[in-house]
């Protein structure tokens, strides 16, 4: 499944935006929901359902490597196991379901 174009959108800012963020941003809420925040006002709503979408799908195969998939596909210059995307995903769709 090719990733849509809000996937690099995010991916890119992710990677820019970890320069900002101090090095526990995993382990913050506070700093994870300041880069989903940073998508959202840098490429609108529509960018953020369409990632969502995406997430939804990888996440329903537990089979999928998602450490692959970013490893290949991210524009982010970081690489991240597949544990950690899974997380990062689900972290992303929880941020979204708050939105509500």
């Amino acid at each position: 499944m090719t990733p849509p174009k809000s996937f690099y959108d995010f991916t890119l800012q992710f990677h820019q935006d970890l320069d900002v963020v101090h090095p526990g941003w995993a382990e913050t809420l506070d700093g994870r929901i300041q880069i989903y925040e940073d998508f959202r006002q840098g490429y609108g709503d529509q960018a953020v359902r369409e990632l969502a979408t995406y997430c939804e799908e990888l996440l329903a195969d537990s089979e999928t490597d998602l450490g692959s998939l970013w490893f290949t596909e991210s524009k982010a210059d970081l690489v991240i196991q597949d544990e950690g995307v899974r997380f990062l995903f689900n972290d992303f769709l929880g941020w979204i379901g708050s939105l509500s």
